[in-house]
């Protein structure tokens, strides 16, 4: 699916040192690898985009994030909490609420992905956008600031002078707290209003600069775009040492089938790119939760084969819910809670596994079935589901007779299979399978709705 010497020319002098206090672990990037290094070891992240206007908001996101098992949490630096300094300056009040959150992420062994920049505070909604916020802007002339519209961000004018001067000032303020994993400077470019693939790489390429320069530990730096939409000069740019993809399933064909959608979105972007590939947010339906799939009664099904396909799809980082990981506080609704421990059962199919050589490869399943594997010349992880458990009922039957052939990684031998539960996070096994040479030819145990496998190569 792609190629390791690819992504090594791709992400030459990029990496990353964070040591958490509540964590003690380090965290790196390794160039030609997809995958973070704990300790040294490449290893599958779990995260989600926390948000609030409190403290006490986050704290209770960072307290379940923590006993799920995930690692990662994406703030939006300008939602819920919204800065009210003027044009260039960095806002003191707005700091100390920060700076107390990141504190209690770190608390938590948490890492953090700060957005810097929101597509909606540079949003006039004259596309028909709902969420735009560009009238309050500081930056906005009609509120003292330097810009007429909100494309001046994006060229080389004093709008965007002073943004990167507010940029350069919190990088340096905020280099040296070991909870940030990175940077994204900006959340979905394609939506500012009078963007264009060349304007929006340009600036990102600026704004990349600027952080580099102002962080000596040369942490990762990514930007996106919505959906699932490419600007091949952008993520093929310096300027992206990681490509983000943000899929919302409500796009066709797939109607709801996030996990589909999420295992297609990646393997095209490993191979396209060669670099790694963050799923930055996701969800059923990007729309607000009303009347959508993501407040139906069976979305919980939908949202596990997500989490799950994340695994198996060769990116780097998974879960990173919207609407369901806080953003449902905005529409009066309460979806977090009921997705609170949604990773745990992934976190423990992952928890000891090396990630390391890890690629996607191809399997054959027996009718009704689908989904995908990562291998390694070691271990296999595959992820199958029932195709009939789709949306938007996501019904379940039993499947008694399912099978799946993978392709062995060197001579005939024997190997331990164990079958896990997507639901628990409980495993049976292993079994012994040998192999004819002809691919490893697994027998599934009975499932309803999807089953995890873990395969162990041995000589």
């Amino acid at each position: 699916m792609f190629s390791a010497s690819r992504i090594a020319s791709a992400l030459l002098g990029v990496g990353l040192l964070c040591l958490s206090p509540g964590w003690a672990q380090t965290v790196t990037v390794t160039p030609g690898e997809p995958y973070l290094r704990l300790d040294g070891k490449p290893t599958f992240l779990l995260g989600r985009n926390a948000t609030g206007w409190s403290t006490e908001q986050f704290a209770e996101q960072f307290g379940w994030a923590r006993e799920a098992g995930e690692r990662i949490v994406r703030l939006h630096l300008n939602v819920g909490i919204a800065s009210r300094g003027p044009a260039g300056a960095l806002d003191p009040q707005w700091l100390a609420h920060w700076e107390s959150i990141l504190d209690d992420a770190g608390r938590n062994g948490l890492l953090v992905l700060p957005v810097l920049g929101v597509w909606s505070e540079w949003n006039d909604g004259s596309g028909g956008e709902t969420w735009h916020q560009w009238g309050a802007n500081p930056y906005n002339a009609v509120q003292g600031g330097p810009a007429t519209s909100p494309a001046e961000l994006l060229a080389d004018t004093p709008c965007r002078q002073a943004w990167l001067r507010w940029l350069g000032s919190l990088v340096e303020r905020w280099q040296g707290r070991p909870e940030i994993l990175g940077w994204e400077v900006f959340s979905e470019l394609d939506l500012v209003t009078g963007s264009s693939e060349a304007m929006a790489t340009e600036f990102a390429g600026a704004a990349a600069r600027v952080v580099r320069s102002s962080d000596p530990r040369s942490r990762l730096v990514t930007a996106s775009l919505s959906g699932t939409r490419e600007w091949p000069a952008l993520f093929s740019s310096s300027a992206v040492d990681v490509v983000q993809v943000h899929p919302y399933a409500n796009q066709p064909p797939y109607a709801g089938d996030l996990g589909s959608l999420i295992i297609s979105c990646v393997h095209e972007r490993l191979a396209r790119y060669g670099k790694p590939v963050l799923i930055g947010e996701s969800g059923l339906d990007s729309r607000p939760p009303r009347d959508t799939l993501t407040v139906s009664s069976r979305a919980e099904e939908g949202v596990r084969q997500a989490l799950w396909a994340s695994v198996v799809s060769g990116a780097c980082n998974g879960r990173m819910l919207w609407w369901e990981d806080g953003y449902d506080r905005y529409e009066g609704l309460d979806l977090r809670t009921r997705y609170r421990d949604a990773a745990r059962p992934v976190a423990r199919f992952t928890r000891d596994v090396d990630f390391a050589g890890m690629v996607p490869v191809a399997i054959e399943t027996s009718d009704g079935l689908s989904g995908a594997a990562l291998a390694s010349d070691r271990l296999a992880l595959v992820w199958l589901r029932d195709r009939s458990c789709a949306p938007p009922e996501w019904p379940l039957t039993r499947i008694a007779d399912g099978e799946v052939v993978l392709a062995e990684p060197g001579a005939p031998a024997r190997y331990g299979v164990e079958f896990w539960s997507t639901d628990t996070g409980t495993v049976s096994g292993p079994v012994t399978v040998a192999s004819d040479g002809g691919g490893l030819r697994i027998a599934l145990p009975a499932f309803e709705g999807s089953i995890a496998l873990k395969v162990h190569f041995r000589r």
